[in-house]
């Protein structure tokens, strides 16, 4: 039996036959879906003195978790120390699902970008500004959540801004 797959062996490696590769690893799919990042009207007005410049959201494909990133600049002619944005999840259809809040805290002055993670990618990587996070709010859950299986769009809504001058922009 040995000297049959020796002369099979020689045999191969004569005839200059390489043997065929083991298959490609595929790829790990990526755990996160990204939805539809937008503006809740034509036009995307500034609300507050708050200018929503981007953002970006991703949902767990278990439905176990989701973020929520924004970019925005402060229009006011004062610097901001606080802007609460509600992002609304919907559905196919429109329906709103869930909401989160993101309570972001510090001094932006006027006319400055204030960024966040650009894309589901760049997150994913956490390369860039240590800062970036600050502008995403996140929810993990070890359950699957219906809203976030369901999801398929993130709009935005400024819903309060205090000013360094003391005065404020909607319900705190």
């Amino acid at each position: 039996m040995r000297a049959r797959a020796a002369v099979a062996l020689l045999a191969f490696v004569a005839v200059g036959a390489t043997p065929s590769p083991s298959p490609s690893p595929r790829p790990t799919p990526n755990p996160y879906r990204q939805i539809e990042f937008a503006s809740p009207t034509l036009g995307g007005q500034t609300q507050g003195h708050i200018a929503v410049t981007g953002g970006w959201a991703a949902i767990k494909r278990n439905g176990k978790a989701a973020v929520v990133c924004v970019s925005f600049k402060n229009e006011a002619s004062v610097a901001a120390t606080r802007v609460i944005f509600e992002f609304a999840i919907s559905g196919r259809s429109g329906d709103n699902l869930a909401d989160l809040q993101l309570d972001r805290r510090g001094t932006f002055s006027s006319g400055v970008d204030i960024n966040g993670w650009a894309s589901l990618a760049d997150w994913q990587s956490g390369v860039g500004h240590r800062g970036y996070g600050d502008n995403c709010q996140t929810v993990s859950s070890g359950v699957a959540a219906l809203p976030l299986l369901s999801g398929r769009y993130v709009t935005y809504h400024v819903r309060a801004v205090e000013y360094a001058d003391g005065h404020t922009w909607g319900p705190p």
